[in-house]
């Protein structure tokens, strides 16, 4: 089986979806239910209330393959996304690490770690991630009037805020098991494997606000900096907290001097 998701794996993909359905469906239930007690309206915003809530660390790294992290370090599991990628993609993310954060048992003593081309093992993570974000993505395409198949791709990416992949991928599974729609998934078998190369230009071109497709590149460190502090003054005499302190301002050193030179290169 491919680690990558493409078009020649994707009928094994919506089964092994169809397998986990029901389960991934009550822990998403369970996340509304529990952790949004603020009642958010805005996906994206949920999701990064519960990371920041969970001492999230937003941090630019220039690695197109990565997406965040979950980082284990003296018995916290602290997140981490990569905002040099487009905010579409640090979204899908962020709920992906949120299955982990929450629901996963296994990360207990080591860092899990995570790509963009999400890995098949990592399948019910991802599933967790396309069903907090989605809704009614089919009814939602056939919707749109446009005769391009890929500007309703692109018009369903903007609506829903979710990666290229993640749209073709509920599209197929609703053509597949609910519809037979057999024209859709032709057209999403062709197109699978082809996001456009400049997806800001499409958005632009569609006049669509292209922030959604382009990083965000912020650097936050502040909600894991105030839970080591705590750490520091309610234990004062455990020296560990104080080395990572260190550590912290030493990151938050060098990563402001590579955003600076970042800022130089584009003047």
């Amino acid at each position: 089986m491919s680690d990558i998701i493409s078009s020649k794996n994707l009928v094994e993909v919506i089964q092994m979806n169809k397998n986990i359905k029901d389960d991934v469906l009550r822990l998403v239930n369970d996340t509304k239910v529990r952790f949004n007690t603020s009642i958010v309206t805005s996906t994206d915003k949920f999701a990064f209330k519960i990371l920041k809530e969970n001492n999230l660390i937003q941090i630019p790294i220039k690695d197109k393959y990565f997406g965040g992290a979950i980082i284990v370090k003296d018995k916290l599991r602290i997140p981490v996304i990569n905002t040099a990628q487009p905010r579409v993609y640090q979204y899908f993310v962020a709920w992906h690490e949120i299955y982990h954060l929450l629901y996963d048992n296994t990360i207990k003593d080591k860092t899990h770690e995570i790509k963009i081309d999400m890995e098949m093992n990592e399948r019910i993570a991802d599933y967790f991630a396309a069903n907090m974000i989605l809704g009614n993505v089919y009814d939602y395409y056939y919707s749109l009037v446009d005769d391009n198949f890929m500007d309703r791709i692109i018009k369903c990416m903007d609506i829903y805020k979710a990666p290229y992949k993640a749209i073709l991928i509920q599209l197929y599974e609703d053509s597949y098991w609910k519809y037979d729609d057999r024209k859709l998934m032709k057209s999403i078998l062709d197109n699978f494997d082809n996001q456009p190369n400049n997806l800001i230009s499409k958005f632009e071109e569609l006049g669509l606000d292209s922030e959604l497709v382009r990083p965000s590149n912020i650097f936050d460190i502040i909600d894991l900096e105030k839970e080591i502090i705590k750490s520091i003054n309610n234990n004062p005499d455990v020296t560990y907290h104080e080395e990572n302190y260190k550590h912290l301002l030493n990151i938050k050193k060098t990563v402001k001097k590579i955003m600076e030179d970042l800022s130089d290169d584009s003047n």
